[in-house]
């Protein structure tokens, strides 16, 4: 019997990179109010040359996002010129830009009626790597446990985020589906612990030359049915 619901978040309950686009341009329009240095010393390029520098750095950051991409911005406020103290806490001012920003998005039809269905029915758990929050979105009433790639240091597919939410919900692999849209860090991530997989398929694309998962849906209004009928 299914009693666990996992559910991953960008591009599954919304659509994520117009979202992040959107907030790394305002957070752009920030800087050159708040931190001018920024902008005019570092082009475009530069700017973009700051990720590949912190990560050869410290690869393991690629795992946690928030982190990430403060180490990028506290990078870019020292090359442009700006004191230690100055780089913390425009960085710190500026990721807040950035995730007021990042929740500034819509979710896909049916989500928070889906939800709402499904926690009457299931525990739900939410695992993500991305840096987006279901509390700031309104939507912490549904989920019983978050876990993300920034608390855990690890990312999907690693296994350590499917164990975590497995651990926090006292669930069983066999008793869980994971619900995705990632092919790889979803849906081979969730096998490869023994999880039951549901891919989110909302463009119809093609699955890859791996292991299929359990079952496919391209809208979110048919999950229930799908979990109504489905056997293990």
């Amino acid at each position: 019997m299914i009693r666990l619901l996992t559910f991953d978040l960008d591009n599954t309950l919304w659509e994520t990179e117009s979202v992040v686009v959107a907030a790394e341009l305002a957070l752009l329009e920030w800087f050159k109010e708040h931190a001018p240095q920024f902008v005019q010393r570092l082009d475009a390029d530069a700017r973009r040359a700051l990720r590949h520098e912190v990560l050869a750095k410290d690869p393991e950051l690629r795992h946690r996002v928030t982190a990430l991409r403060l180490a990028i911005m506290e990078l870019g406020l020292r090359k442009a010129g700006y004191s230690e103290e100055q780089v913390l806490e425009l960085a710190r001012q500026g990721f807040e830009v950035f995730l007021e920003a990042r929740h500034a998005l819509t979710f896909f039809p049916h989500a928070e009626m889906l939800l709402q269905q499904l926690s009457k029915q299931y525990q739900l758990a939410t695992i993500s790597n991305g840096n987006a929050d279901v509390r700031r979105l309104g939507l912490e009433q549904y989920f019983t446990i978050i876990v993300s790639a920034d608390e855990v240091g690890l990312s999907k597919p690693d296994p350590a985020p499917f164990l975590l939410a497995l651990e926090r919900a006292g669930a069983e692999p066999h008793e869980t589906v994971h619900i995705g849209d990632h092919p790889v860090d979803d849906i081979q991530g969730a096998q490869a612990v023994g999880l039951h997989t549901l891919w989110f398929n909302r463009l119809g694309i093609e699955w890859p030359n791996q292991p299929r998962p359990h079952g496919e849906v391209r809208c979110l209004s048919e999950i229930p049915a799908w979990l109504a009928v489905y056997k293990g």
